[in-house]
């Protein structure tokens, strides 16, 4: 079995690459130390980078401005510290003679089996977690794809392109919060059209992916392996048409940091952010799981913690430019920014159907892959095998597809999906995992755990559960207007 180049993912492309690395025993004969500084930077920063960059404006626009520079700051460097727990702790074992185990491994040395399978646990929640999102996006990518080539196949000569396109009932909710007159297209909030009852986003599309089931199910997974490296080109691309579309639109003419009434108002601070941003974020940072097989190669072993904390400032920095870009520039109600940002684009311009079709395609070589993990990672711990059989894997596989299909049946929000399972997964694998079993660590070592280490990992874990459970207390008032009011009804009222 071969391994895979590190790539994206939403940081789970790293479990992917794991996995590779620890069942490929040809590589592990590989010569140890083979990678320089700059090559494990890029490595590190290539593996966390992906599909997330799509969320950042929403993210951002949840937040409000400075509460988003606060929270990304705040955010990237408790996730550098507990990943640098994660690469301490494994190093420990390394200068026993061993080679720098798994983080996961490193919880069973000092936790027992339990620590492992807490840390298995995690791990698959933020890749099932990542796995929906995926079928929901091949979902919106399959039926964007599809509407902008009608549409474009059928657009009269001369018609003229939308440079942003709002949603009717995201109007409607901007206005009606306002007090302001509806506008007449608000009026028409409804359902997304289409040009068939065969193409529609949450009915038939998400039927249609669910050919994926069959490639999930194959047994040597080498030929999508190979596609691995086109993450990093889908990222480059979602870069290049932020910035294309960052500078049609422009950023002054577009920000408003004084009227709450306009629709180009920016926020400085927004109580949804506390939950959205850090949500995502959790997800967005995460790498814990991989850090050490990412940091195994380096060149030179005292540099790990540096060229971690390199890696995540590269990694802050291309978040934050995508995602300002984005929300600065957007030239309609900031509101109104998707939790995909494609969707604000009128389907009729060239850029949407290309990147729809590369999109759904990288998609749809990712997520045979992380089937694979999981199903190989799992009955490798409780089974002894990576293949028990096709039944028992049909099984598992058939599990993971049914639920993305439900939520891009039901609730194709993945802004939101990111954030419940990524705050989860961050609860247990980013901050729980690391800061117990460095104080055990300390406990065997030291014979005392330091008081002050207490209040640091204490804060820490708590800072964790927090977040996961914010993610439950704080509602954004759109999703509240839509499910409750629909945007007919809040017409109906105002008039009223």
């Amino acid at each position: 079995m071969g391994r895979i180049e590190k790539s994206d993912s939403d940081s789970t492309q790293s479990e992917t690459t794991e996995f590779f690395r620890q069942s490929g025993s040809e590589e592990k004969n590989e010569k140890k130390g083979k990678n320089s500084s700059l090559t494990t930077i890029l490595s590190i920063w290539n593996c966390i980078m992906g599909s997330g960059l799509l969320t950042m404006p929403w993210a951002f626009e949840k937040a409000g401005f400075a509460q988003t520079m606060v929270i990304m700051v705040l955010c990237g460097l408790m996730c550098y510290y507990t990943a640098y727990l994660c690469i301490k702790l494994s190093d420990y074992q390394r200068k026993k003679g061993e080679p720098l185990p798994e983080f996961q491994t490193v919880c069973k040395i000092y936790l027992g089996p339990w620590g492992e399978y807490i840390a298995l646990f995690a791990a698959d929640i933020i890749v099932i977690g990542a796995l929906t999102v995926y079928y929901v996006l091949m979902a919106k990518f399959l039926y964007g794809a599809g509407m902008s080539i009608y549409e474009l196949s059928t657009m009269p000569e001369g018609s003229e392109i939308a440079t942003y396109v709002d949603p009717p009932k995201c109007i409607a909710f901007n206005e009606d919060r306002l007090g302001l007159p509806f506008s007449p297209d608000a009026q028409e909030a409804g359902e997304e059209e289409s040009f068939s009852n065969a193409w529609q986003k949450n009915a038939t599309i998400p039927l249609y992916i669910l050919v994926v089931f069959f490639l999930t199910n194959i047994k040597n997974v080498t030929f999508f392996a190979k596609f691995s490296a086109f993450g990093t080109f889908t990222v480059f691309l979602i870069f290049f048409v932020t910035i294309y579309k960052g500078a049609q639109w422009g950023i002054n003419e577009n920000v408003d940091f004084v009227n709450a009434t306009s629709m180009h108002y920016v926020s400085q601070f927004k109580a949804t952010g506390t939950a959205a941003l850090p949500g995502v974020l959790s997800m967005a940072y995460f790498v814990h799981s991989a850090v050490c097989t990412l940091l195994k190669d380096n060149k030179n072993q005292e540099n790990n913690a540096r060229d971690l904390g390199v890696a995540y400032i590269l990694v802050f920095i291309t978040y934050t430019a995508l995602g300002l870009i984005f929300y600065l520039s957007y030239p309609g109600w900031k509101g109104c920014i998707g939790d995909m940002f494609i969707e604000n684009f009128d389907k009729r311009e060239w850029i949407v159907p290309v990147m729809d079709i590369l999109m759904f395609i990288r998609i749809l070589t990712v997520y045979p892959l992380l089937t694979y993990f999981i199903r190989c990672q799992n009955f490798i711990v409780f089974s002894g095998t990576e293949w028990p059989g096709y039944p028992k894997v049909a099984m598992v596989n058939f599990f993971i597809v049914a639920l993305g299909y439900f939520c891009a049946t039901f609730y194709d929000k993945i802004g939101n999906i990111i954030r419940y399972s990524g705050s989860f997964c961050a609860m247990i694998y980013m901050f729980f995992l690391p800061c117990v079993v460095y104080m055990v660590h300390q406990k065997q070592t030291l014979g005392k755990v330091p008081m002050s280490s207490y209040i640091i990992h204490g804060v820490l874990i708590l800072i964790g559960i927090a977040n996961f459970v914010n993610q439950f207390v704080v509602e954004d008032p759109y999703d509240a207007f839509v499910s409750g009011n629909n945007a007919t009804i809040g017409i109906e009222e105002n008039a009223a």
